[in-house]
């Protein structure tokens, strides 16, 4: 499911962060730096990471087992920093 949200905060030097949905304040969702999309213009050397604050769109993941991190971020797309 596309959802869209806002970055709460990214790790670049450890590769990870969360992001927190839209209206939904108490839900947040792991993203992996894996899991940005690749954006020639934005990430020229290939290094992807998100800043505190971007709005995002990403397929919602919901994984059981995982304890804190239920939720996965998937193919993001950064819309506006």
């Amino acid at each position: 499911m596309k959802r869209e949200g806002t970055v709460e905060w990214f790790k670049e030097e450890e590769g990870y962060g969360r992001i927190m949905l839209d209206h939904e304040e108490e839900i947040h969702v792991f993203v992996h730096f894996s899991s940005i999309s690749y954006d020639r213009e934005r990430f020229p050397d290939n290094f992807r990471y998100l800043q505190q604050g971007q709005k995002v769109s990403f397929n919602l993941i919901e994984r059981a087992g995982l304890g804190d991190q239920k939720y996965v971020a998937e193919n993001v797309i950064i819309i506006s920093d």
